[in-house]
């Protein structure tokens, strides 16, 4: 039974694709449910409302939201890219280069 070994069928090293959910894209959905329930949690105590329902589905809509593949690399999340474009947001977009080696014709 366990002769015909084919190389490259490690179970071990498989990423998980069940609905291509990886192990980012599941903390994000903890993170998400974590917060949202402790937001329905403090604001709505005992009786949740309509308000209450925008809450949830405006949380679940920006879950399926950050966990999309974001269009400049097909390898990355959306928020990865929202976080990408706040942080480097105050770096230029061109850039002056400056010569490290001496010209010869000097």
């Amino acid at each position: 039974m366990y002769d015909n070994f084919t190389p490259g069928r490690n179970i071990w090293k498989k990423v998980g694709r069940w609905l291509f959910m990886t192990m980012e894209r599941v903390g994000i959905l903890i993170i998400m449910f974590v917060i949202t329930y402790g937001l329905i949690k403090t604001l709505y105590p005992y009786n949740i409302g309509w308000f209450g329902l925008i809450l949830i589905l405006s949380n679940l809509l920006l879950t399926v939201f950050l966990i999309l593949p974001s269009p400049s690399n097909p390898n990355g999340l959306m928020y990865q890219e929202i976080l990408r474009g706040l942080f480097k947001i105050v770096t230029p977009a061109t850039v002056d280069i400056v010569s490290v080696t001496e010209r010869k014709d000097k």
